[in-house]
């Protein structure tokens, strides 16, 4: 039987979830053969990402994809966890990603939020309200 991504993360989560740390090797080395016997070893690393993903949803964190236009300095970045935390009620992890076409500001997504604090998105705006 085939078995898809998802279906290989959830079932190793739970294979790790119910079981005691000095079992953990045991049940990767039986994941790694198995992934082996059906051909899927190539599919490791989408495995490793979806298990990740599978991991956060279960613990209640949600992904936010942070674009900014320099990097974050480690005061900025642990701000704006904790503002994110307490907009949304709930743990956030950032992807970050740097884009110095932004200009400046943030754009960030959660799932189906978007907030576009960027200083393009700005100048856009101000532009499209002259205009009109």
């Amino acid at each position: 039987m085939k078995y898809t991504v998802p279906q290989y993360a959830q079932a190793l989560y739970e294979a790790l979830h119910g079981t005691k740390d000095m079992d953990h090797e045991k049940i990767l080395d039986n994941f790694a053969r198995l992934l082996q016997q059906n051909g899927d070893l190539g599919k490791f690393s989408q495995i490793e990402e979806a298990f990740v993903k599978h991991e956060k949803t279960a613990k209640g964190i949600k992904t936010a994809d942070v674009i900014t236009a320099r990097k974050l300095s480690g005061t900025e970045q642990e701000k704006l966890i904790r503002e994110l935390n307490d907009y949304l009620g709930t743990k956030v992890d950032l992807k970050k990603k740097v884009d110095e076409g932004i200009l400046g500001g943030v754009i960030i997504q959660v799932e189906d939020k978007l907030i576009d604090g960027s200083i393009k998105r700005n100048l856009q705006d101000l532009k499209n309200n002259l205009a009109t």
